[in-house]
């Protein structure tokens, strides 16, 4: 039987601390990277555990007085502070997996260039770096020559220069989210340095110079360019953009600032494509040339999946004139966002051009077909595509408006499905005639499932009664 005085001595004995090195340090590894540092103060077990951690992450993400005075805030230089300390006490032979520096406000940049250089240093993997400075920060040439490097994430006030030699040659994932480039031209420059790029993000960025964006790479698997109407370029210059990547399996493009927008060939393995290209009013007076450019866009992407398409995008299309409407063989999955009557100019073409679609979603509803001062302005077709008749079995409607109106649009959906089989025509008149549905202005989401889903589900309506009545 233990004695009180040893089961004392076994409840006070920091066993913790017996541990090895690493597996402190692993330990070490599920905290923030200020509390693992701020360990070093529990005893001189402790001062070196921190010292080889794989990850390191450094926030300060505050604004205070002195940053709008220009002055450095204490808390600033403690900060700096920690963050040379960490990376001057490590040793030379022990790698770092990800380093991320966010800071906000007055920075000596001299010391982040000194941080950033001892990183590269360290045969690092992963690089987050996001600066919210007075002035924009200038990637050093450091960094584009960190061949360890596999993800580089860079956001906010960072200048994105490219040197003439990049050596990028491990590259999997880029990303640029509110940066600044030096040119359109240097953004092909950086990527033909990238041999293994898989993963390619420009969201929100901002563009010095130049008039050509060619976004190129043989391995790239997944592509978003995303350029809203309130960051734009500082030169009012229209760029040209060029898709050069035959391997690419995802795209998303929202896409504001260019009048010539093009996929070089053909995305024989595209599995799924957001498209979301607006036309400017200032290119009315052009507007056929622009749809016929944007419909050139479907003639690159037809082997895609699942396909969505934007009120801007379609708002395009419809000035198309759709010579040589491609098949989309592979298209199982369509979203169509809309809040004019364009989608319906085009719809025929993909009913009948998409043999094998199974679902049809239309997540802004049919809302802006008609308002409270006008009528549904849509006459359906006299055809019904045979082919889908077989192969459709979802149709998603949300954001109903004025349902009464939409009898129609939803007598066609019906028309091009098995949907007759189970339930007669009568049913859709009686419901979307009754009295219920006429005074729901506005209705919540109305989902109509198929006959392979679920017979019908009317979510959110109360429709309950009439629904059961008719069965």
């Amino acid at each position: 039987m233990i004695s009180t005085l040893k089961l004392h001595k076994l409840l006070n004995e920091d066993r913790i601390s017996e541990l090895p090195d690493p597996i402190l340090t692993e330990i070490l590894s599920f905290i923030p990277t200020k509390s693992a540092v701020k360990t070093a103060l529990l005893s001189k077990r402790w001062k070196t555990p921190y010292l080889s951690l794989p990850n390191l992450d450094f926030v300060d993400d505050k604004w205070y007085l002195d940053d709008i005075f220009n002055e450095v805030s204490r808390h600033k230089i403690n900060f700096m502070n920690l963050v040379d300390r960490v990376l001057r006490l490590r040793g030379d032979n022990i790698d770092i997996d990800r380093f991320s520096l966010n800071c906000i406000g007055n920075y000596d940049t001299g010391r982040v260039d000194g941080w950033i250089r001892i990183v590269v240093g360290h045969n690092v993997k992963e690089i987050n770096l996001s600066f919210k400075f007075k002035k924009l920060y200038e990637l050093g040439q450091d960094v584009y020559m960190c061949a360890s490097v596999k993800i580089l994430r860079l956001s906010c006030k960072i200048l994105v220069d490219v040197p003439e030699n990049v050596g990028f040659s491990r590259l999997k994932v880029l990303e640029f989210i509110c940066v600044t480039f030096s040119s359109f031209e240097s953004v092909e420059r950086l990527l033909l340095n990238c041999p293994l790029l898989e993963d390619l993000v420009i969201e929100s960025c901002k563009w010095i110079s130049g008039c050509c964006l060619c976004i190129c790479g043989s391995m790239l698997k997944n592509l978003t360019l995303d350029s809203p109407i309130s960051l734009v370029h500082v030169e009012k210059v229209e760029p040209k953009i060029l898709i050069d990547t035959p391997a690419l399996q995802t795209l998303k493009i929202e896409e504001f600032i260019s009048e010539d927008i093009s996929i070089k060939e053909q995305l024989r393995f595209l599995t799924i494509a957001s498209i979301d290209i607006a036309l400017k009013l200032e290119w009315y007076m052009q507007s056929r040339a622009y749809g016929d450019m944007v419909f050139g866009l479907l003639n690159k992407i037809y082997h895609v999946k699942y396909l969505t398409l934007s009120e801007n995008t379609l708002g395009a299309l419809d000035c198309a004139s759709y010579d040589g409407f491609p098949t989309f063989h592979n298209l199982t999955m369509l979203e169509l966002h809309f809040d004019t009557s364009s989608c319906w100019t085009l719809l025929p073409y993909m009913l009948s051009k998409s043999p094998n679609l199974r679902s049809l979603v239309f997540p802004n509803g049919l809302a802006g077909m008609f308002s409270t001062t006008s009528s549904f302005l849509w006459n359906p077709p006299k055809l019904v595509p045979e082919c889908l008749s077989s192969h459709l079995k979802t149709i998603e409607i949300k954001e109903f408006l004025e349902a009464q109106k939409l009898a129609s649009s939803i007598l066609y959906f019906k028309k091009i499905t098995k949907y007759d089989e189970m339930y007669p025509e009568s049913i859709f008149r009686k419901v979307f005639n009754s009295s219920e549905a006429a005074n729901s202005i506005p209705c919540p989401p109305l989902i109509l499932a198929l006959p392979d889903i679920i017979a019908m589900v009317l979510m959110n309506l109360d429709f309950g009664r009439t629904v059961g009545a008719i069965r």
